[in-house]
């Protein structure tokens, strides 16, 4: 059977491709550390068989994984915690504070997750997402440190692409765990000579200006390279830190030119797209308008939407 582990990722880290829309899309993040391990992500259901399969291959039992760490309570990555939390006993949820309720009754989150996919999509990309029991949810403050056999993992709040987003460093190994606090590059976002990537502002709670001083801490935190969970080991060689930030500029400027209207926002950042695909010499950011960039499009659209019309109705409620 082949390996569930991917060669991207490094210094005692492992990827696991989850599986999510046929692959190369979410990745979970395996840390291991003599007899102890930790799950970064869960992303959703269908991703316990691989990891699982993972760990046997690292010689790890379930009983050995002592945290999962979560960077949102966003499905994509969170959808399989209550899964996983079955499976792996001995391990703590550790979650933001603003998440932690959604671990322990995920009911609303999976009532917007249908309201923004549709129920039958819902189910198929997730099934039934499950509860957590409130007693095994830790919620750490920022600068919060876990040990995992001898390394240590620090919480960082990194707010902006969600309020309840935490980033984490391993500091033994370098890796940065950016969730989508610092874009994404699915598997077909390749270039001659390395990645590009996608900024990601999807509903509800994008906030640009605390997403560009997040991504600036992230920037101090990694060493030319992040883990976002969007797709494995990201080098930022090449221009991507760049591409990312120009992009968040230029999707505020596309939902403010919009006045908050979706269609126009949409045709917007499809343009945006193009361009980002020709400064960074990655045609698949353009040409794949089908599995790559189409959901990211939407969603991103959505959330740029949202924040236009809750600045703009704050901005009226402090001028009344």
């Amino acid at each position: 059977m082949e390996t569930a582990i991917t060669g991207d990722c490094k210094n005692g880290v492992y990827c696991v491709d989850s599986g999510y829309e046929g692959g190369g899309v979410a990745s979970v993040y395996l840390l291991r550390d003599g007899n102890e391990a930790a799950i970064v992500d869960t992303c959703h259901n269908g991703a316990l068989e691989p990891v699982k399969r993972a760990f046997s291959e690292l010689g790890v039992k379930d009983g050995e994984v002592k945290y999962i760490f979560i960077t949102h309570v966003h499905l994509d990555h969170m959808g399989g915690a209550g899964l996983f939390a079955r499976e792996f006993p001995e391990a703590a949820l550790v979650v933001h504070e603003r998440g932690g309720k959604h671990l322990a009754d995920p009911s609303k989150l999976a009532a917007s997750a249908a309201g923004v996919y549709g129920e039958s999509v819902m189910k198929r990309l997730y099934g039934d997402i499950l509860p957590i029991p409130a007693d095994r949810i830790t919620m750490p403050r920022d600068g919060a440190e876990f040990r995992v056999g001898d390394r240590t993992i620090v919480c960082f709040d990194t707010p902006g692409h969600a309020r309840h987003h935490i980033a984490y460093k391993d500091t033994s190994s370098g890796a940065v765990f950016t969730g989508d606090a610092y874009g994404m590059s699915y598997a077909e976002l390749v270039r001659p000579d390395g990645r590009c990537a996608i900024l990601t502002t999807s509903p509800v709670r994008f906030d640009p200006n605390a997403m560009r001083a997040s991504m600036r801490l992230l920037d101090g935190l990694a060493n030319g390279e992040v883990y976002p969970t969007h797709f494995g080991r990201l080098p930022l060689g090449g221009g991507v830190s760049d591409s990312l930030y120009r992009q968040l500029d230029m999707y505020v400027e596309a939902a403010e030119r919009a006045e908050g209207d979706i269609a126009s926002i949409r045709m917007r950042l499809r343009e945006i797209f193009i361009e980002e695909a020709s400064r960074q010499n990655c045609p698949s950011l353009a040409s794949d308008f089908g599995r790559v960039t189409r959901a990211a499009l939407e969603l991103n659209a959505q959330g740029l939407a949202l924040w236009y019309k809750k600045s703009r109705d704050e901005s009226k409620s402090l001028n009344a």
